[in-house]
C-alpha cells in the first residue's frame, strides 16, 4: 500500500498543490487562485487560504475543517469561508457546535451551502461554478472561470511606443476572454463528463481516477462512485485543454504504475498532457 505524500506539480498558468488519495486524504491548492479544494486533516500550507470549496462530506475530503478552522481561530483570524454542497450545511453546523461544547470555546466558521448552477464571486474577474457530480453522497464539481485581458492579436508585432501612442489616442489595444480555466470534479463515477462533455475542453481539468488496474475492476470501482482508468481511456481523446491531471489514486496503486499506464495506453495524441499527481 502506497503512503500519501504532498506534491507539487507545475501547470500552464496555475500551480497545484497538496494531497489526493482515495479513502485517506485529499486536499488540492491553487496559490496563484487563492483557491483550496477539500480539507483533509494536517496538509501542509492550508493556513494559507481563506476560502476552501468542498466537493463533498466524507472523511478524507473535509475532516481536517475544525481543526483548520481552530487554528485561524488561534492565530485571530477571519473564519474560514466555506463553500459546499448545501445538503451538507445543516449537519456541519451540528457538528461544529458538538466542537464548541467540547471546547467550551468559540469556533467560528463561515459556512456556505450551494446547489448544482450556483455560481460564487471570486474576485472581480473570477467565478466558480457548482455543477453536480456523480458520487455516492450529494457532491459537486467545481468550475472556475476567469476573464483575462490580452493585447490584441491585430496588434502583435508592433513596437512597444507604437500601442502606447495608440493607447494614448484612445484606441482599444486590448482584448478580453472568458473562459473555463480550472476544473475539479472531486470524487465522480464517468457520467459526469459524459452528461457534461463540455468539461473535456476546460484549459486544465483534475478529474479522479481511483482504480488503475486488476486489483479493482470497473465495475467495483464504479460501485463505490468513482471512475476507474480504463474508462478515462475510453474517452480521452475529446480533451482538448493544456492539462488533464488525474488525481485520488487508491494506495493500492503506485504512482510508477499509474506514470506506465499512461505512457503505454494513453492515446500519443494527449499523452503529453496527461499528468499523474500524488
Amino acid at each position: 500500500m502506497t503512503i500519501p505524500v504532498a506534491d507539487t506539480l507545475r501547470l500552464p498558468g496555475i500551480t497545484l498543490q497538496g494531497v489526493a488519495c482515495a479513502g485517506i486524504k485529499t486536499c488540492l491548492m491553487v496559490p496563484e487562485l487563492k483557491l483550496m479544494f477539500d480539507v483533509a486533516p494536517s496538509v501542509a500550507g492550508q493556513q494559507k487560504f481563506n476560502r476552501v470549496l468542498v466537493s463533498h462530506g466524507h472523511h478524507d475530503h473535509l475532516a481536517g475543517l475544525p481543526y483548520a478552522c481552530s487554528q485561524r481561530s488561534l492565530g485571530r483570524r477571519a473564519p474560514l469561508e466555506v463553500h459546499a454542497p448545501e445538503e451538507l450545511v445543516p449537519p456541519m453546523e451540528r457538528i461544529f457546535e458538538a466542537w464548541r461544547e467540547i471546547l467550551a470555546h468559540e469556533l467560528p466558521v463561515a459556512l456556505h451551502g450551494h446547489a448544482p448552477g450556483d455560481t460564487v464571486p471570486l474576485s472581480r474577474t473570477m467565478t466558480a461554478r457548482c455543477v453536480r457530480s456523480v458520487h455516492r453522497i450529494p457532491s459537486l464539481c467545481w468550475v472556475v472561470n476567469q476573464t483575462v485581458s490580452s493585447l490584441d492579436p491585430k496588434f502583435a508585432g508592433l513596437p512597444g511606443e507604437v500601442l502606447a501612442a495608440k493607447r494614448k489616442a484612445g484606441e482599444t489595444i486590448r482584448v478580453s476572454r472568458t473562459a473555463d480555466t480550472l476544473a475539479v470534479t472531486g470524487d465522480t463515477q464517468i457520467e459526469l463528463i459524459d452528461r457534461e462533455p463540455w468539461l473535456w475542453d476546460v484549459d486544465v481539468l483534475v478529474h479522479e481516477v481511483t482504480g488503475w488496474g486488476d486489483k479493482q475492476s470497473v465495475d467495483k470501482v464504479r460501485g463505490w462512485g468513482h471512475t476507474h482508468v480504463d474508462e478515462i481511456i475510453e474517452r480521452v481523446e475529446r480533451f482538448t485543454g493544456k492539462a488533464l491531471v488525474l488525481v485520488h489514486r487508491s494506495a493500492r496503486h503506485s504512482r510508477s504504475m499509474a506514470q506506465r499506464v499512461v505512457a503505454e495506453r494513453f492515446p500519443a495524441s494527449v499523452r503529453d498532457r496527461v499528468h499523474v499527481f500524488g
